[in-house]
């Protein structure tokens, strides 16, 4: 009995051997080497990152069993722009890729003092994360952008998002498609008060909604409907000065 389970274990033993040696053998045969890599975005809408095209491109020629998926995934949900990653071999010479982009309601502008771009960020898990420049415009389409100085990004950044900013960002985030005559929104924090300045500007109308203390969506909604009336009665939008309206919590003042 003793010697049978001896040559019991060396069968295995001789068995798992071959097994890893013919595995790690189709690493050198040139059919199983990536020709195609079939990439899914589960985010409707979205483009490839140029980030991800990128780092996937690095892969053709490579063979399909030469890959550690697992470690790959990782590599690939540490860019600024992956939520998650899974990935399958699809024989003999494909790669499957599916992947879940960062769903970022809002796309924070760092501006100089000129008012130039010097650096995009996305808001992920309440933290500002690098855009990649060659995909500045993937979120543009799907999220709104808010303007900020670029000391007040690198801060930020560096010591996470103060909850002025977060009330920000979800103010900014909820007025999507619900304030069309909004064209663009500034956020400075550097203001006597605790909350800072945010600017609302209405082209269209030559005027500009100053919210200087946090409001609800309803009130900006309500804001923007009193400043287009007002315009249109005082014909206040034919004029070259731009218009200011400062709106707190309780009222608005036209200043």
């Amino acid at each position: 009995m003793s010697m049978m389970r001896i040559e019991t274990k060396i069968l295995v033993l001789v068995f798992i051997f071959l097994l890893v040696l013919g595995f790690i053998s189709l690493r050198y045969i040139p059919t199983f080497n990536i020709d195609t890599v079939l990439l899914d975005i589960t985010n409707e809408g979205m483009q490839p990152p140029h980030s991800l095209t990128t780092s996937l491109a690095q892969l053709t020629g490579i063979s399909l069993f030469s890959l550690n998926l697992y470690q790959l995934e990782r590599k690939l949900s540490a860019l600024s722009v992956v939520e998650d990653v899974q990935m399958s071999r699809q024989l003999p010479s494909s790669l499957k890729v599916t992947v879940s982009l960062v769903e970022s309601p809002v796309l924070v502008s760092a501006n100089d003092q000129d008012g130039q771009v010097v650096s995009m960020y996305l808001l992920r898990k309440n933290a500002l994360v690098v855009l990649d420049q060659e995909d500045w415009n993937l979120y543009a389409p799907h999220a709104v952008k808010v303007e900020i100085p670029q000391g007040y990004a690198s801060m930020m950044q560096k010591y996470g998002i103060d909850s002025s900013f977060v009330q920000v960002m979800e103010l900014a985030g909820s007025l999507d498609e619900r304030t069309t005559l909004i064209t663009r929104i500034k956020y400075d924090n550097n203001s006597s008060n605790s909350f800072g300045k945010m600017v609302l500007e209405l082209s269209s109308l030559n005027a500009q909604i100053w919210v200087r203390e946090p409001v609800s969506t309803a009130q900006v909604t309500s804001a923007v409907a009193l400043v287009e009336e007002d315009q249109k009665e005082h014909l206040s939008f034919l004029s070259s000065d731009m218009k200011r309206y400062d709106l707190y919590r309780g009222a608005m003042v036209r200043r």
